[in-house]
């Protein structure tokens, strides 16, 4: 099972950059000793070696290897791809015609050559009898040059064998949360704890930077691209890739927090690899929205046929989640794509707005939590200048809230239980675990009425904060000092724990004491100076990612995110990069 996954991964691999750049680290675990690779020879003309190697072949005789690769559109040898210019033909050729020389090991140019073809697919049958017959007259044995060919299978061998043996399942807990995550994926009621432990544990193997030195680094991001990969295969087997989505936002999260513990995010080399596996990223969450948006953008698409009574509650749990992954999605891409930006902004405003309009569960919240796609929604439209798209969508929000405690005396569960919500939807029993008294979704509500300027909804909304009787709060994390000073808290640094988990005990609620005077309110509101943070994540360029924590760990957005604050630490919690 191991040995179909890593090939199905191999396979998908691209020539330019994927496969050339994990291809010679295979090579330095095999014990060669790498003279040129692709890292060192890309824009030039390689004449058929691709990478250079000095090492002992299985033969026991050290030897000179010259390895060609052909990957993406090239990697299944035809007719085609036989014959044309730089093809496999004319690269094996020139790999033997052209001299290459290495004056730093003098036994160079003595060694005994061999001309390896590397190949991410398989050699078609049309073109088996000819490629033979080339091998057998520019290849003959005893001739001065050996021969010989890696195609998928051979790869698949050589990388679980030398590879990924050794960087993921090295250890006794590694395996089983494996073989777990091959066994129960998909499974209903799997919360993708082996998964995610599976991550932790690769990075619990990489805590010492320097030790585990450049190779194993890219090595690391190589590994979670192919655990993403497992699980996006296994996910699109199913069906269904919502739990891969949470998977893969996992193993991001869980890349750039180590990044951050060592201080890298600053550092060429951390960031290339990080990219790397950004790669991968992209191309899953890439799919899940191609696959997705178009139902979600129907009249309610998001609702389920087969949900039966559930989707009173279903139906504004999936819409709230789907918000969240969108919006994490669009400002992903808008934080990495730099070429026709204006257009790929147009076209997500289009998208979220037709996702909106179909979809009335996505301003219908039922948990505390959900403050976090709502503030997301509303920080979108206002930093695009959709102001009055943002009013609208804001006061739905409100009209929803106002609705279900004038129905049914219901607001959203601040102890963000679903089962809490689906007893009292059901039964109208409300569970003594259901906590209505105090809430930050309405107090983020409320701070956002006067951030959009809408004096006269202000009135009529004060007046039902004062039928419910709730008390208002926002979420205010402590800072690095306190935290420091604090024994009883395991975190020692804001920015960290916010890419660890779910901050209840890292912060405090700040009560907010509203009036009945709009002028007052927003005065007050503006003074308050409780919170600003540097963030590392965002000076890297990384800025999106902090929304992506957010709603991993249901961790409610800092009131930065929406408090109008002249300072030069003014910063959105989600950040469009330049």
């Amino acid at each position: 099972m191991k040995n179909i996954i890593v090939r199905e991964y191999l396979e998908s691999l691209k020539e330019d950059r994927e496969l050339d750049a994990i291809f010679p680290i295979l090579l330095e675990a095999m014990e060669f000793q790498i003279i040129t690779s692709p890292k060192y020879t890309k824009g030039y003309q390689q004449f058929g070696k691709d990478v250079v190697v000095v090492g002992v072949d299985e033969d026991g005789i050290k030897k000179r290897f010259y390895f060609e690769i052909k990957g993406g559109d090239d990697k299944n040898i035809t007719d085609t791809v036989f014959t044309k210019n730089d093809g496999v033909r004319m690269s094996l050729i020139e790999a033997k015609d052209r001299p290459f020389s290495h004056n730093s090991i003098p036994e160079f140019k003595d060694l005994p050559v061999k001309i390896v073809l590397v190949h991410n697919g398989v050699l078609r049958e049309n073109v088996r009898e000819t490629f033979d017959g080339f091998i057998g007259r520019e290849f003959p044995k005893g001739g001065d040059f050996e021969f010989e060919q890696w195609d998928i299978y051979k790869l698949t061998e050589l990388f679980t064998n030398k590879l990924f043996n050794e960087y993921l399942l090295t250890d006794e807990a590694s395996v089983q949360h494996f073989k777990k995550v091959l066994v129960l994926f998909g499974t209903p009621r799997n919360d993708n704890s082996d998964f995610k432990a599976l991550v932790d544990r690769v990075f619990e193997k990489a805590k010492d930077y320097e030790r585990v030195g450049e190779r194993g680094r890219i090595m690391l991001a190589e590994t979670l691209k192919l655990i993403t990969f497992i699980v996006h295969t296994y996910a699109a087997d199913a069906g269904n890739l919502e739990p891969a989505r949470q998977c893969v936002d996992y193993a991001l999260i869980s890349y750039w927090r180590w990044i951050l513990e060592h201080e890298k995010e600053n550092d060429k080399e951390s960031i290339k690899n990080f990219k790397r596996y950004l790669t991968t990223y992209r191309r899953f969450q890439d799919e899940y929205f191609e696959k997705t948006l178009p139902v979600a953008k129907l009249q309610f698409g998001l609702w389920s046929p087969n949900g039966s009574r559930y989707e009173q509650v279903g139906y504004p749990m999936r819409s709230m989640k789907y918000l969240n992954s969108l919006l994490n999605y669009y400002n992903f891409l808008e934080g990495t794509e730099k070429e026709n930006l204006s257009s790929l902004i147009e076209l997500h405003l289009i998208n979220l707005a037709k996702v909106i309009e179909n979809n009335d569960a996505t301003h219908r919240p039922l948990l505390d939590y959900h403050s976090i796609p709502i503030s997301m929604t509303l920080d979108y439209f206002i930093k695009n200048d959709l102001i009055e798209r943002a009013k609208s969508y804001l006061m739905d929000v409100w009209s929803s809230i106002i609705m279900g405690y004038n129905t049914f005396k219901r607001l959203p569960d601040g102890n963000n239980s679903v089962k809490s919500v689906i007893r009292f939807m059901v039964t109208r029993e409300k569970s003594i675990y259901y906590a209505d008294k105090t809430s930050h979704l309405l107090g983020i509500l409320l701070e956002y009425v006067v951030v959009l300027d809408l004096q006269s909804e202000y009135q009529t909304i004060t007046d039902f904060l004062k039928q419910t009787g709730i008390d208002l709060a926002v979420y205010i994390p402590y800072t690095d000092a306190i935290l420091q000073q604090m024994p009883d808290i395991e975190a020692e640094n804001h920015e960290l724990t916010l890419f660890s988990k779910n901050m209840n005990e890292e912060g405090f609620q700040s009560e907010i004491n509203y009036f009945h005077d709009f002028d007052k309110f927003k005065e007050v509101m503006v003074q308050k100076k409780e919170f600003s943070y540097d963030y590392r994540t965002v000076k890297a360029g990384f800025g999106w990612v902090l929304g992506i924590a957010h709603a991993l760990f249901k961790t409610p957005l800092f009131p930065i995110a929406w408090r109008p604050v002249d300072t030069p630490e003014k910063e959105s919690t989600i950040v469009k990069e330049d």
